[in-house]
């Protein structure tokens, strides 16, 4: 999970920018245009007479975050506008900004950096960073999720096991020579290569892989024994692979956290997306990331089942 400080991964940094002005433009995606004019169930401003336009960025992840927050609201009696997904997140930022969007759900430690400021592997301390680069901007963001999504060292489930591997710190007690696997850039970014060989004392040899299902084949064949991916990669989900536990916090937290715009702020919305967020695990991104990139179901689709699934709707 994460590339540079403007994208959620490497793979999607800058491939995507073009969408933007025109999503924020366009009809929203199936299950909002006949939920849009959902009356209001119970009182408050917000509830009752504000349309909350939610959006996200352009990967399946976002999409089906984007579909549960909005769902989950307007079953609690929001009127919502799930509007299509946006490029980067400079471009939500600078709708959130313009008064075209009111709500984005995010990562942590990419929101900081997209901001200006420094995050870390501490979640704590970087929701605090988060929160007092947003108040000059008349943003705010509720509570964060424990889900996250952030960059993670993975291996094979198979081979963890037969290694007594469950952390990063246990590679170095691992004789056979490693070899990480990962995109082109994890060579000399510090969260990559450098930063395990640094931060954790670790030798490793270095092979250039594509991200996403070839980094699993090159596992699965032994041309690799560690891989940097994502810590909801649908393969976790499938149970083929396994996070391995950034114990030395190398890696910046990246928990799921929504921010909006004060403008629509109330105890109400606030509450309603703390009790949501409070719902939502690491494990269920990975599990959605499966249903939507392996399975190929809608995000929409999967975020209603979610929300059944969890009485939540």
């Amino acid at each position: 999970m994460k590339p540079s400080s403007h994208s959620r991964r490497w793979k999607v940094a800058g491939a995507i920018a073009v969408v933007g002005v025109l999503a924020l433009a366009s009809c929203s995606d199936k299950s909002s245009d006949s939920s849009s004019d959902t009356t209001a169930k119970s009182g408050g401003s917000t509830a009752a007479s504000t349309t909350i336009r939610i959006s996200g960025q352009d990967f399946p992840e976002q999409r089906t975050l984007v579909q549960v927050y909005g769902q989950y609201l307007q079953a609690q009696g929001f009127k919502v506008d799930i509007q299509d997904p946006v490029g980067t997140r400079t471009q939500l930022f600078a709708a959130l900004k313009s008064g075209k969007l009111d709500l984005q759900i995010d990562y942590s430690g990419s929101a900081v950096v997209e901001l200006g400021g420094k995050a870390s592997g501490d979640a704590d301390a970087t929701y605090t960073t988060l929160t007092g680069l947003l108040k000059p901007k008349g943003l705010e963001a509720s509570e964060q999720s424990e889900a996250a999504d952030a960059n993670a060292l993975v291996a094979l489930t198979s081979w963890a096991k037969a290694n007594n591997v469950k952390t990063i710190s246990d590679l170095s007690n691992v004789k056979d020579p490693l070899t990480l696997g990962g995109a082109a850039e994890c060579a000399k970014r510090p969260e990559c290569l450098p930063g395990y060989q640094t931060t954790y004392g670790l030798t490793l040899k270095f092979k250039v892989v594509d991200y996403g299902p070839p980094l699993v084949a090159a596992l699965k064949a032994n041309e690799i024994q560690v891989a940097q991916y994502g810590s909801t990669a649908p393969e976790i989900a499938a149970g083929t692979i396994v996070e391995l536990e950034d114990d030395k916090h190398l890696q910046d937290a990246q928990n799921v956290v929504p921010i909006f715009s004060a403008k629509i702020s109330s105890d109400k919305l606030t509450k309603a997306l703390n009790t949501l967020s409070a719902k939502i695990t690491t494990d269920d991104l990975a599990a959605w990331n499966k249903s939507t990139d392996v399975d190929k179901e809608d995000p929409a689709d999967v975020a209603t089942a979610w929300l059944k699934d969890n009485n939540l709707n």
